[in-house]
């Protein structure tokens, strides 16, 4: 016997959903990532506090993104690879402190 699939009628929709007014009463202000790594002090008690708690993952993602300028750049000067420095930040890597100082060394150069 061949089954024929048949369709049931859903019972509920999206568009059945009454909209709701919503009060914004949080005193939550805005904030831009992009102003924290301005202050250099900010991102090294932020790093120091990652390398406290022996937090290798968030220390690398959070230099990752202090480092938002162009890669290329800084594996030119770093005498490095652009892939060993994209891999030193990928989940993958595995980077020696070496390579990590030279990036954040070259780094703060290019952003002076």
């Amino acid at each position: 016997m061949i089954k024929t699939k048949t369709s049931k009628k859903r019972a509920f929709t999206l568009n059945e959903l009454q909209p709701l007014e919503i009060i914004n009463e949080s005193k939550v202000h805005d904030s831009k990532a992009s102003d924290f790594f301005k202050n250099k002090n900010n991102v090294a008690k932020v790093l120091f506090e990652c390398l406290v708690d022996n937090d290798p993952e968030a220390f690398m993602e959070i230099l990752d993104a202090y480092l938002c300028v162009n890669r290329t750049q800084i594996a030119q000067r770093a005498q490095l690879t652009r892939a060993t420095i994209t891999m030193a930040f990928s989940k993958k890597g595995n980077p020696t402190l070496k390579t990590i100082a030279k990036i954040v060394h070259e780094a703060s150069l290019v952003s002076r």
